[in-house]
């Protein structure tokens, strides 16, 4: 219950996490909550203790059920252990460790110190599932990156020709369409860009937030005209990154559209992806999914940059087309990427596989301090 109120405040809380929290007094939910929106807005646990309040229920003696460990410190709210401790809660029983150096393990001393009784790591491969981003990010000062694809059974993304509308059904285009409004930003390459001249919006109905737009182009390639440098719709951000191959012209159009030019170095022929996404964690992105096509999903790939794949199969056959990735080659299969934690779900028709890369699938158990494992799954909405 605490991971589907913390879902509430998916894709809104960014760069802080998604937390969710219930609070349960002689088996009777009594309050619930989840972290509100922007800096100096209440946690998860403010929120569960104030419902316990306006439900007049006392809280004195109650079981917090937390999706993280409970904030320690004073940062833009006051700490979460605090106000536990004050509200009479007397067991807190706690999803995942907050690796935040000013958290890490803090939070459940002071708690413990303050007598009341800590339960941790329960649930924890399916709390650090739901707050994979901050998670990343807090650890590393570095984006999480997730892969989204869409293949055929003959594992295609595009006919030869390119044609690639629609591989999927409508049920899996709007799950991805939840997987751009969870992301800081979508990233495309120059090709995708030009062949399908994409939005990169959420086109959902009710309320969701923008990714900001990013696309390489290395050579100064890109139109202008483009709908993703289109603001009249959606106001956000929209990156460029490109290396010294562009002409300033060039560089001078896309900034009169409001996109901001990002002067990479190049590695080899193609520009720095890993100088890319440290660009962007230093403007404040620290949350990117990557929309193709196949010559940049084969270079993330490559440089094992890609945290998390998200791959949609659906039930046809292409024959000759375009594959997943370009420029990526296995030596033998016992050196094939292998997703770790594998999630499967289905979206009308189509199939949905999930699972994370090393370093970060290593990382992930670190974290959960426990193997994940595909038998261990939670829906949380």
């Amino acid at each position: 219950m605490a991971l589907q109120w913390a879902a509430k405040g998916k894709g809104w809380n960014s760069p802080r996490p998604s937390v969710g929290c219930v609070l349960v007094k002689d088996n009777e939910l009594i309050g619930a909550g989840y972290t509100q929106r922007g800096d100096g807005q209440p946690h998860a646990e403010v929120m569960a203790i104030r419902d316990a309040a306006q439900n007049h229920k006392s809280t004195f003696g109650a079981t917090a059920y937390v999706t993280l460990e409970p904030c320690s410190h004073y940062a833009t709210t006051p700490p979460c252990t605090k106000s536990l401790v004050e509200a009479g809660i007397a067991r807190v029983v706690a999803g995942v460790c907050d690796p935040n150096p000013a958290v890490n393990g803090r939070g459940y001393r002071q708690l413990q110190e303050a007598g009341v009784e800590v339960v941790t790591q329960f649930m924890a491969a399916e709390c650090a599932r739901h707050d994979e981003h901050f998670l990343k990010h807090i650890s590393t000062s570095s984006p999480f990156v997730t892969l989204k694809t869409a293949v055929s059974l003959d594992g295609k993304i595009a006919l030869k020709d390119g044609s690639s509308q629609w591989i999927t059904g409508q049920a899996a285009r709007a799950r991805a369409h939840f997987l751009r409004h969870c992301h800081d930003a979508v990233l495309i390459g120059s090709g995708t860009a030009i062949a399908d001249n994409p939005q990169l919006s959420v086109r959902l109905e009710g309320k969701h937030k923008q990714p900001a737009r990013i696309v390489i182009d290395s050579k100064g390639t890109l139109s202008p005209d483009l709908k993703m440098f289109d603001k009249s719709t959606f106001d956000v951000p929209v990156y460029v990154a490109t290396t010294e191959q562009m002409l300033p012209q060039k560089q001078d159009e896309l900034r009169q559209r409001g996109a901001k030019v990002l002067l990479l170095p190049q590695e080899g022929k193609h520009l720095d992806l890993k100088v890319l996404l440290r660009e962007l964690y230093a403007a404040g992105i620290y949350s990117v999914l990557v929309e193709g096509g196949a010559h940049l999903s084969g270079a993330l790939l490559r440089r094992q940059l890609v945290d998390k794949v998200v791959c949609y199969v659906a039930p046809m056959i292409i024959g000759e087309g375009m594959g997943m990735t370009a420029g990526l080659e296995i030596d033998s299969l016992k050196n094939a990427l292998r997703l770790q934690d594998v999630q499967i779900a289905t979206f009308g028709t189509d199939v949905e596989i999930s699972g994370y890369l090393e370093p970060w699938a290593t990382q992930m158990k670190n974290l959960c301090g426990e193997t994940l494992s595909p038998e261990k799954r939670y829906n949380s909405g």
